[in-house]
């Protein structure tokens, strides 16, 4: 009986096991097909992340690239307006001395074709104060009215001192006098040279504002004024607006050679970007006097 029930036995186990297959056999897909989805999820989050990585490295290289390619456009345009001077120099010495065009530090400006706007001045270096052959009344008149009496003394001091060891070999020296700060150094520069030579200014090669400071000190005229125009040496300076608060800023001094290859000879160059909405003196009284100025081309006749 044992001996017939054991094959029964042993076949209605093998029943129950085969009618259960199906659903443990679902049961394992549907984890299989739960633990797929997950997997593609997690790879669709991975590539996600990656995707917007470099799509943030893609935009800071382009926004570099766009810098780069601004300040490089800056750079030579600057470059371009100092050339445009040079060249109107040059022109302006071909004719008769009584005819010829002063280059008294007034700015002018014009826009090239590429939209970049340049901001110039060229000066007769006779019409600035040369840090090193100044006579002391004439760096007292230029000190008057920005900087008190003891920092004035204090200046012309550190100025005279320095004369006696090496000398100023360029503007940019005075910056780094006891008591300059950046204020003063922005206000007085512009009427600062290496190049003239002469204890005296031209009054025709003055900037007007320069002009003005001195009458109202009361210097004597033949004190401040017993020079006459250099004709051949030149500061410049111009500014490439490639846009808003941003360009390049050159400055240079040049000694012209009518007649003669090469037609000018560079005494000093200096550049550096430009960070600023604003514009510097000389530029901004330039700019406040004549209200919203309209900029001609550059290659306009």
């Amino acid at each position: 009986m044992v001996k017939d029930g054991l094959p029964n036995l042993m076949k209605d186990l093998r029943t129950l096991v085969q009618s259960h297959l199906p659903a443990l056999s679902g049961r394992h897909r549907h984890a299989k097909r739960g633990f797929s989805i997950l997997t593609v999820l997690l790879s669709l989050t991975l590539l996600a992340s990656i995707l917007v990585g470099f799509a943030s490295v893609v935009q800071n290289r382009t926004s570099r690239v766009a810098r780069e390619v601004q300040a490089a456009q800056g750079e030579l345009s600057a470059e371009a307006g100092i050339a445009l001077i040079v060249a109107s120099l040059l022109d302006n010495a071909a004719h008769e001395e009584s005819h010829r065009r002063p280059a008294d530090g007034t700015p002018y400006a014009c826009t090239l074709d590429n939209g970049t706007q340049l901001f110039m001045v060229a000066q007769d270096v006779a019409g600035r104060i040369d840090l090193n052959t100044a006579s002391r009344d004439l760096l007292q008149a230029l000190f008057d009215k920005q900087a008190d009496p003891e920092k004035s003394a204090a200046l012309i001091s550190a100025i005279e001192s320095r004369r006696r060891n090496d000398g100023f070999r360029m503007v940019q020296e005075f910056a780094q006098l006891p008591g300059v700060d950046r204020d003063l150094y922005a206000h007085i520069a512009p009427d600062l040279t290496v190049y003239s030579k002469r204890p005296s200014l031209d009054e025709a090669s003055a900037r007007q504002a320069l002009r003005t400071r001195l009458a109202r000190t009361g210097i004597a005229k033949d004190i401040a004024y017993a020079s006459s125009a250099d004709g051949l040496k030149f500061e410049i300076d111009v500014i490439a607006r490639t846009a808003p608060g941003r360009g390049y800023r050159a400055t240079a001094a040049v000694e012209i050679r009518p007649g003669h290859m090469p037609a000018y000879h560079i005494l000093f160059w200096n550049g550096h970007p430009f960070r600023s909405e604003s514009l510097p003196p000389p530029y901004d009284g330039w700019l406040a006097g004549a209200g919203e100025r309209q900029v001609a081309s550059c290659t306009s006749s």
